[in-house]
């Protein structure tokens, strides 16, 4: 049986362990600019009569790096969505749907939280050859099913989640499409939201925005 000093430091060093534990599991997300105005950004679409600005912000090679999750590297093209609301009224955004458009007319809807966790989960592990010899037979190949530390955090925290616009107001965050087989993602492609109703349950004129100029 433990004497009550030694029980004391016991318990004291499970603590200190616990929390270091959390302290090196602790989510740092990634530093991206506040959204400004929708109309603001180079790449949008204003219906003045509307009153609502619908902007993206693709963020491909040479931009991804601000993220810790390597979401080039499985095929996945994060692009930062703004929408802005210059009316009185809330504008909703739950039957809204948005579809990526390749240059070869290809269709693609944004991948939810489940296909993402799928995607970044699915790498084969990791591991070097060099200086082994191959055993006999040869071993099926080995493959993860875990998330690299943080991916579920990083997604949560980015992605698009409002269902609605508050009146002169503006919502943002990040959608993203699976272009895998686009050599180039960004060339000759468009994003169409439709289903964006305004306070009476009308539906907005579609927006249509190239992803490049």
């Amino acid at each position: 049986m433990l004497s009550r000093p030694r029980l004391k430091f016991l318990i004291l060093g499970l603590a200190l362990a616990c929390a270091a534990l959390a302290f090196a599991f602790d989510y740092k997300p990634p530093d991206i600019p506040p959204a400004g105005h929708a109309d603001k950004y180079p790449l949008h679409e204003t219906h003045k009569d509307e009153g609502v600005s619908i902007a993206l912000d693709p963020y491909g090679a040479g931009k991804d790096s601000i993220f810790h999750v390597k979401f080039r590297e499985h095929h996945i093209l994060p692009v930062r969505l703004i929408v802005s609301n210059d009316t009185g009224q809330p504008i909703s955004l739950a039957n809204a749907v948005v579809e990526y458009t390749t240059a070869k007319k290809q269709k693609v809807e944004p991948l939810t939280k489940a296909d993402l966790k799928r995607i970044l989960g699915s790498a084969s592990e990791p591991h070097d050859n060099a200086g082994t010899r191959i055993p006999l037979p040869l071993p099926l190949p080995r493959h993860k099913s875990r998330l690299p530390k943080g991916t579920d955090e990083e997604i949560d925290y980015l992605q698009f989640k409002a269902e609605a616009v508050e009146p002169h107001n503006t919502q943002a965050g990040f959608i993203f499409f699976n272009v895998s087989g686009v050599p180039q993602p960004l060339v000759g492609t468009h994003v169409l939201f439709t289903g964006i109703r305004n306070a009476d349950g009308q539906e907005l004129f579609y927006f249509d925005i190239p992803l490049s100029k």
